[in-house]
């Protein structure tokens, strides 16, 4: 235990010592995974956006007027039963009523129209959602084809396959970019960390010939430069979880606006997977630290 405490107290030394060599290692790492974690964001929401479009694929069925609740009811139960169908929200004229009066609420003229009619115009609608987008194909096939000329006034098929297609392709090239770019930090990160150890290992020259005529072990005179490369990940990752929160609060506003006023909350989420997010940096980026430093303590500290 003394010799660890030692271990760790020396690469603490050696990590406030060389101040503006910590800092410039600190920085270039941080950058690393900064643009991880940026990338780690564009990921999540463009899967919540994603989500948020399949959400609002669905089949809007207009009744014609004047059918009976049996009627209404019937129809709803016969396509309850379609296969891949997940669900079937029945929609009353008195509710289709009161959701356009709120849509258009601001509206005046359209107010003055609905009070000169007298009645209500709307009438009654089913949405159909199903479980796959392959489904909905199927789902207008079996309306088209059967007998409900009748009950059916309109069918609506809200596609948002091309928004989602295009939303996937915008999220592809902006991944691949962000791969590309944090690939390059992480490069000069490595090379960073290596040249500071060599630096390190130079600086310490001596005092590594005196623990050797002492008869220090090889463990020991490794273990400060390893701690060293811990000291610089961990900095780091605290330092970009401090920055990253910060610009996820600056953004949150912009981000209710993308999604339409959504309660989807970019803070909230990563505050819910800060430990797996931030654990998962910390630990890569000490396992690469370390690496560099073995690979220069190899080449350049006969031990």
């Amino acid at each position: 235990m003394i010799t660890l405490w030692r271990v760790i107290k020396f690469g603490f030394q050696s990590f406030v010592r060389n101040f503006w060599l910590s800092l410039v290692t600190i920085t270039i790492i941080t950058l690393s995974l900064l643009s991880i974690s940026a990338l780690g964001a564009v990921s999540v929401m463009s899967t919540e956006a994603l989500r948020g479009l399949e959400d609002k694929i669905d089949i809007s069925v207009y009744l014609k007027p004047k059918l009976t609740e049996g009627q209404i009811y019937a129809l709803k139960g016969e396509l309850e039963a379609l296969g891949g169908v997940k669900e079937v929200v029945y929609i009353s004229a008195e509710e289709a009523l009161v959701k356009f009066r709120e849509k258009y609420q601001g509206n005046e003229q359209i107010g003055e129209a609905l009070v000169l009619l007298g009645v209500n115009p709307l009438g009654a609608s089913l949405v159909v959602k199903a479980n796959s987008e392959d489904g909905y194909q199927e789902i207008l096939t079996r309306l088209e084809e059967g007998d409900y000329d009748d009950i059916i006034q309109e069918a609506r098929f809200d596609d948002y396959r091309q928004v989602i297609t295009g939303i996937n392709d915008l999220t592809n090239k902006v991944k691949t970019a962000g791969i590309w770019v944090s690939g390059l930090f992480l490069l000069i990160a490595l090379l960073v960390v290596f040249n500071t150890m060599r630096i390190n290992i130079y600086t310490h020259r001596q005092e590594i010939e005196i623990e050797r005529l002492v008869g220090s072990t090889n463990w020991f005179i490794r273990g400060p430069f390893w701690v060293e490369s811990i000291l610089y990940a961990l900095v780091a990752t605290i330092v970009t979880a401090g920055v990253f929160y910060g610009a996820l609060s600056w953004l949150q506003p912009y981000v209710v606006g993308l999604f339409n006023g959504s309660s989807f909350n970019l803070v909230t989420y990563f505050q819910g997977n800060w430990l797996t997010f931030f654990g998962l940096q910390f630990l890569a980026a000490a396992i690469l630290n370390m690496l560099a430093s073995g690979i220069a303590m190899r080449r350049y500290l006969k031990v």
